[in-house]
């Protein structure tokens, strides 16, 4: 269908508005968009936060208001529905709304950002463009993160209103090529048959290749973001294989190649690729080839010639890292140039060894065009912006600036012209405030700069945890090249105490690995053939080959990465308020200013109007929107890469301020609580039955299952040997136990509940078994044949060493534990008891799991969920903040809005109590610059001045505002050093 077509199949679809109640955070937009999608006939959704409202393009209101009840957000209809730039098309039917699967994902670069209302007035400028959903601005960063809409309109819309911004490239997929997709958890020609159905059933994707083998799937057509979205609502985890954007590199010669040299090399190339390129530059070469850079290089050297590969890759983050320190050392050359020339002005007049402006204007003048010179290299960025700012209507603290320096240099210049135009002005001349303000402020800048870049040092950490380079093992011998330009299937050699270079699988050898970075734990664990290792972590005692499987942006050091930035780029809920005031901030402060000029022209006695322009600059220039835009953005940079430093990974900072506020925790049992590694510890067969036929067909069924007690049955009969019993019309019942045929005759395998809800029949012994072993907190497994019981496996799963201590210390924190389990009462609240849980639910599907959450947010209780596996997406979607142990399956990472890399529920209690110290550190930065400007304003204007008989100097009102923001940017870094596991729980 052309998009015409779907844009008039659209506007025919009823619409209608919703007044949603419970509405707060993005996450809370998120789950009432996914519960409207899933109704029948809703085609088109839109929450507008602030509104409380939900507009709806298709599909039956009363249904829509059935689904977000169940959600847990009471709907009726009747709400007032806001026109929106991204409106649907009953709003403007020449633009056709993306839905939320279509809606695209880019970074935008934005240099002329300064304070909290430019970050205001881009974030409007940006909601302003048509399909536009979200919009993300860093002030830190000077970058905004934004889903939908076209980016070279946006860019436009940006240009238009004062703000040049680039777009941050990503690396583009050819429709020719197609786009590849690593998927986990595929296991057999079913899980293939469901891959590739998901994958062509999404819009626009016209073929689908699926390898077994690989666990890939090479698509041609629609967008990758939908692809792996479908994938994983098929419960499987998938994540884009990022490919080489160039077959080009380039080699440096270590000696000065001979003309003869160069034809060789050239003549190599030609031979391998008829399609080569070289250009010569001195002792580099630029090769272009298909062919792979270390054979290349290795050739070279077979004819006698030194050479290496340079690395041609430029981390983003180090290039940011170097524009900091310039910007500091520019700032510093500003403000000690101002800081001269304005002290010298200053000692100079206050000492009388200047004349005075009656006696000496031609000594002024020159004083003055001194001023302005130095007022236009140490001021040039405020006086441009502020330029910029007023050719399209606006104003920012670049204008505050521009105005007070300005009006201090013109009304000194009248004073020079004509001392008696402005009674007693002449003995206090604004020259050398007008200085000493850029003085100050860049003094200020570059503190807050340098205070800044410290809170990426955690990204800096992580980044620097990448190796450079790999030993690459080629059919010609081995070669050490850029990480940068491995390829998928390169094989390489990590020898003992390196870094491993990047994701992959040892294919031959085995050692020790330290994964402290990944995991906190300090002891490294064995990886052997067929084991996966990650980029970065460090090979601790034997050598070993490993067979690159991920590349780029697709690599878990990578993913850490990203995550942390995305959540960098977020703003919790409490920002909000922030971005309303600066809205109307730096407007008001310059009717204030007004108001003090013409207040004490008219009220004063003394020098009024000397007294006003001092009082009137010192308002200009004491207010800092500044500060105000950096309270929350600089915390929660800092919180998070906290975060990431003690192994939690938070997605957005809505999961940042609800982890801080949480009164319950719902955790899995198995893998959550326990250590997920089952194994079978007892066998009970049957009259008529042996041990050894119990656990063959236990084996035989469980094959094609992938919950972890089947890894453990399977263990259990690999210790045993033997070949398993091939079964056919194999079937697993979420929550119950699964089911297979052999000779006609059906085999059960599955919990007491699955095998009454089948009719077999319980021998009394093995019940008082089952009994006996549930409460010692043991897995009662059934096995049946027909309707008969042949026996029954005990299966335990050892608790976490710190399983205790973290609940212990969760309800130490006013929290309360609530566990959820698949597993049969007794197990449960033997594990429960263990672990002191008082409240369990067992023998829940994973459904109820939702019905047990949505019942304590009904009572206003607000819930965190913990887990694992696939069967707990559900469950981490619902929850208000979603846990998701490192360890689990990719499914329930991608469901979560917390990531715990290691395995230790510590981490929880980590993750709470670092949002908590977070959200009061924003508090207090928020509190800090309100008070500041309430107080500071007021002192500035004069208002104190009948009781204290003095007004506040304007360079010292710079001074002022210079600190307000150094000092929030320093209260944030104290982040830097706190320690969750040495405080109690912080609600701020």
């Amino acid at each position: 269908m052309s998009i015409s077509d779907h844009s008039a199949v659209n506007s025919a679809l009823p619409a209608f508005c919703l007044s949603v109640e419970g509405m707060t955070c993005e996450h809370c937009r998120t789950r009432v968009e996914q519960a409207a999608l899933g109704t029948d006939g809703v085609k088109e959704t839109r929450v507008d936060l602030e509104a409380g409202t939900l507009h709806v393009q298709g599909g039956d209101p009363q249904a829509v208001i059935r689904a977000l009840a169940e959600a847990g957000y009471p709907a009726k209809e009747g709400g007032t529905c806001r026109p929106h730039s991204s409106a649907l098309p009953m709003y403007q039917e020449t633009v056709p709304v993306r839905s939320s699967a279509d809606v695209q994902s880019y970074l935008l670069r934005i240099d002329d950002m300064h304070c909290a209302s430019c970050v205001s007035r881009v974030e409007q400028a940006v909601l302003a463009v048509p399909g536009v959903r979200k919009a993300a601005v860093n002030l830190i960063e000077k970058s905004a993160a934004i889903e939908g809409g076209d980016p070279e309109e946006v860019i436009k819309v940006l240009v238009q209103a004062g703000y040049p911004a680039s777009l941050v490239e990503e690396p583009k997929l050819t429709p020719e090529e197609g786009y590849e997709i690593d998927i986990l958890g595929m296991h057999c020609a079913s899980c293939v048959s469901r891959v590739e159905q998901a994958l062509l059933a999404v819009p626009g994707v016209s073929d689908v290749s699926v390898n077994l083998i690989e666990k890939k799937a090479l698509i041609h057509g629609g967008q990758p973001d939908q692809a792996i979205q479908a994938v994983v609502d098929q419960g499987y985890g998938a994540s884009l294989r990022m490919r080489s954007a160039s077959d080009s590199f380039v080699i440096e010669l270590h000696t000065e190649p001979e003309s003869g040299n160069l034809e060789q090399i050239r003549e190599i190339l030609l031979a391998q690729d008829p399609g080569a390129d070289m250009t010569v530059d001195g002792q580099l070469l630029r090769i272009t080839t298909s062919q792979h850079p270390a054979d290349t290089l290795l050739r070279i050297a077979d004819i006698g010639l030194e050479a290496s590969l340079e690395e041609t890759y430029v981390d983003p983050s180090l290039r940011q890292a170097e524009e900091t320190r310039q910007e500091i050392r520019f700032a510093w050359r500003r403000a000690i140039l101002a800081g001269v020339v304005g002290t010298a002005v200053m000692v100079g007049h206050m000492s009388g060894f200047f004349p005075h402006p009656e006696n000496g204007q031609l000594f002024w003048a020159g004083a003055a065009l001194l001023c302005l010179l130095t007022m236009m290299y140490s001021g040039r960025n405020y006086f441009i912006g502020a330029w910029k700012q007023a050719k399209h209507g606006a104003a920012n603290m670049d204008t505050l600036v521009a105005l007070g320096t300005g009006a201090a240099w013109i009304s000194s210049l009248v004073v020079i012209v004509d001392p008696t135009f402005i009674p007693g002005a002449g003995d206090n001349l604004f020259l050398d405030a007008s200085v000493m303000i850029l003085a100050f402020l860049q003094l200020g800048r570059a503190l807050e700069t340098r205070a800044k870049r410290t809170t990426s040092e955690a990204i800096g950490a992580l980044i620097g945890l990448r190796p450079r380079t790999a030993l690459v093992v080629r059919a010609a011998g081995q070669v050490e090249i850029p990480v940068s330009l491995l390829r998928l299937g390169d094989r390489l050699r990590v020898k003992p105490g390196e870094k491993v270079p990047i994701d992959g699988e040892i294919i031959e050898g085995q050692t020790t690995i330290d994964e402290s970075m990944l995991t906190g734990e300090p002891l490294a664990v064995l990886r052997a053939v067929g084991d996966t290792v990650t980029g970065g972590t460090i090979n601790r005692s034997g050598s070993f080959i490993l067979q690159v499987t991920r590349l780029g942006e697709d690599t878990t050091l990578a993913r850490i990465i990203r995550m942390v930035k995305t959540a960098q780029m977020s703003k919790p809920p409490i920002g909000r308020l922030v971005d309303r005031i600066a809205g109307i901030f730096v407007p008001i402060v310059i009717a204030i200013s007004l108001i003090t000029l013409l207040a004490w022209s008219a009220l004063a006695t003394e020098l009024p109007l000397a007294h006003g322009i001092t009082a009137a600059i010192a308002v200009l220039v004491i207010a800092c929107p500044c500060a105000l835009g950096l309270a929350t953005p600089i915390a929660i940079m800092v919180g998070t890469s906290r975060a990431a430093q003690s192994n939690v990974l938070i997605r957005n900072s809505d999961a940042l301020q609800t982890a801080a506020t949480l009164t319950h925790v719902v955790v899995d049992k198995t893998g959550t609580l326990t250590e997920g590694r089952p194994a079978v510890t007892s066998i009970y067969p049957a009259a008529g039955y042996t041990e050894r036929e119990v656990l063959h067909w236990a084996a035989s069924l469980e094959v094609g299952s992938e919950h972890p007690l089947a890894e453990a049955v399977l263990t259990a009969q690999s210790e045993h040997g033997g070949a398993l019993t091939p079964v056919n019309g194999f079937k697993a019942v979420t929550g119950r136990g699964v089911s297979a045929e052999y000779n006609d005759v059906t085999y059960l395998l599955g919990n007491h509940k699955f095998f009454e809800d089948e009719g077999v029949v319980l021998p009394p012994e093995l019940l008082a078994e089952a009994g006996r072993e549930a409460d010692l907190g043991g897995t009662p497994v059934w096995l049946g044949k027909g309707v008969d019981a042949m026996g029954l496996l005990i299966l335990k799963d050892p608790l976490r060493q710190d399983s205790v201590a973290a609940v212990k210390r969760m309800q130490s924190m006013g929290i309360e534990v609530v566990m959820c389990s698949g597993d049969n009462r007794a197990t449960a609240e033997a594990v429960a008891r263990e672990v002191g849980i008082t409240r369990v639910h067992s023998e829940i599907l994973p459904e109820e799991k939702l019905q047990v959450i949505r019942a304590l947010q009904e009572k206003g209780g607000k819930v965190g969920m913990v887990g694992d596996g696939v069967n707990d997406a559900p469950a981490l979607a619902q929850a208000d903040t979603g846990f998701a142990i490192g360890s689990g399956t990719d499914v329930a990472i991608e469901n979560a809005d917390i990531t715990l890399s290691g395995d230790s529920l510590l981490l929880v209690a980590d993750a709470i109590t670092i949002s908590g110290a977070t959200i009061r550190n924003i508090r207090q930065n928020l509190f800090g610059a309100f008070v500041y400007n309430v107080i500071g304003i007021p002192l500035a204007a004069g208002v104190f001045y009948p009781l204290t008989g003095w007004l506040l100097n304007p360079m010292f009102a710079s001074l002022a505002m210079a600190l307000s923001s150094v000092t929030v940017v320093t209260n944030a870094n104290r982040l830097r050093f706190f320690q969750p596991r040495g405080e109690g729980r912080v609600t701020g």
